[in-house]
């Protein structure tokens, strides 16, 4: 079992210092509302996991007295969200103190911290991470290291919250279809577990295309996309909802089909997104 202290124990943090106690890890926490410092919590454990707002103020707790040095041949792991210049910047600070450093990426809410599907992206230095890897599953049944990159995981978090945001949003528009026609918007979240089958047998086949830069398929061609997207734009204007998102994935469409990938899958999509 290892001796583990959880920086900041808002609703995340203290999911995360739960499943650490509830896995037989000796666990201790701080956050700045309590008693103790966060140099007493370094000093006590063996792996160190802040999860406080963001990069900024977890430099705020790394500056208080005592810490830096409390954290000396200890592995640090920084939870927090930001960008993986971020994360470069926090790994080159931990080189200089002597601090083995981990980027972390929760793809999760706090509720499902802890659960066997719930993935924690990992980047930085492969020994610490392998190291504390069964210390980590603890927060969930996926600990993934994507690199020795500092800024990987935060780059795969990137890619959770671009996945999130535009599924929600895409969720919502389907919502307000429905309300817009009289009808119950349950029917659309309801069929949500069906429509994942979906994107992740979709998401399968870009992942391939894209690895070997080939997008030649036979499911459907973007131009076909294309044409499904100006229905769905052209019905949100005589339905009297937003157009703003479906607009959006039109105009990307229409720039990926114009610079030669009609007749490719949609992931060639990728394409008009590599670049501004």
């Amino acid at each position: 079992m290892t001796r583990v202290a959880v920086l900041g124990l808002g609703n995340m943090g203290s999911a995360l210092a739960l499943a650490f106690a509830r896995s037989g890890h000796e666990t201790s926490g701080w956050t700045r509302s309590g008693p103790g410092t966060p140099a007493a919590a370094c000093q006590a454990s063996d792996l160190i996991v802040a999860c406080v707002l963001d990069y900024a103020a977890t430099y705020e707790v790394l500056a208080a007295p005592g810490v830096t040095e409390a954290l000396a041949g200890k592995t640090f792991v920084q939870l927090a969200t930001g960008g993986p210049a971020e994360a470069r910047g926090m790994a080159a600070w931990a080189e200089g103190a002597g601090v083995a450093y981990l980027d972390g990426s929760i793809a999760t809410y706090p509720a499902r911290i802890g659960d066997e599907p719930t993935i924690i992206f990992y980047s930085g230095q492969r020994e610490a991470f392998d190291r504390h890897r069964e210390t980590l599953a603890a927060l969930g049944g996926g600990p993934a290291f994507v690199g020795v990159a500092p800024g990987g995981a935060a780059a795969a978090d990137l890619a959770w919250l671009s996945f999130l945001y535009g599924n929600m949003v895409g969720l919502f528009q389907g919502a307000a279809f429905l309300e817009a026609e009289g009808v119950d918007p349950s029917v659309v979240f309801d069929a949500v577990p069906s429509f994942g089958i979906e994107i992740a047998a979709e998401a399968a086949l870009a992942r391939d295309l894209i690895a070997r830069s080939d997008f030649n398929g036979d499911q459907a061609a973007l131009s076909t996309h294309l044409a499904g997207m100006e229905g769905i734009l052209e019905a949100a204007e005589q339905s009297g909802v937003s157009s703003a998102f479906p607009r959006l994935v039109r105009d990307l469409t229409a720039r990926a089909v114009a610079a030669g990938h009609g007749e490719h899958e949609i992931a060639a999509l990728i394409e008009v997104l590599r670049k501004p």
